[in-house]
């Protein structure tokens, strides 16, 4: 039996507006590998070829927009548009890693929004994480489940939140993965 594995990151942030789509696909463009030609980056699908039992990881990393109307930012030190980015004071890890501030300040923010991910296959929702987030703190969430695929299984990431933003694009981040373990059938 052939190996089944592969492994996919996001390389461009993906606008996410709530009103319009409740939830979206998330693309993650760019394989880092497939050992069996079974993801489609073009579509960010996974489709096995072989029957199996699968281990299948997704990661996303959300920045939630400052209010409701979001706008494209044209520069990385805009992309994230939480309220410790516009007031040079953030104390997110993100912001830490990508935006450099001389006045950090804690957020005292007691807004908030739901966001999920979820593993689908063949359009049904199959294993779901969801929280409860501060309005203008940068997320992340993963979702891990072991399932019994069939060949031509379409296998996808949805993402879905009650906060207008935009998911990030991390290697480390915002992820796709599957393997297959060797199993009789």
């Amino acid at each position: 039996m052939r190996a089944s594995a592969f492994r996919a990151n996001k390389n461009t942030p993906q606008l996410y507006k709530a009103a319009v789509t409740p939830s979206v696909k998330v693309l993650y463009q760019t394989e880092q590998f497939d050992l069996a030609n079974e993801y489609n980056p073009h579509i960010s699908t996974f489709i096995p070829t072989e029957n199996g039992i699968y281990e299948i990881t997704a990661k996303v990393s959300f920045c939630p927009s400052k209010s409701k109307s979001d706008n494209s930012s044209k520069n990385k030190k805009d992309i994230c548009k939480c309220d410790y980015c516009r007031k040079n004071s953030c104390n997110c890890d993100y912001c830490k890693k990508n935006h450099s501030s001389k006045d950090k300040k804690k957020h005292s923010s007691k807004e908030g929004y739901v966001a999920s991910i979820s593993i689908n296959v063949n359009g049904d929702d199959l294993d779901i994480d969801n929280d409860f987030f501060e309005k203008s703190r940068p997320i992340g969430l993963s979702v891990t489940t072991i399932l019994q695929l069939q060949a031509g299984d379409r296998v996808q990431v949805i993402f879905s939140a009650g906060a207008n933003g935009e998911i990030l694009a991390e290697a480390p981040l915002t992820n796709f993965q599957a393997a297959r373990f060797p199993s009789p059938m």
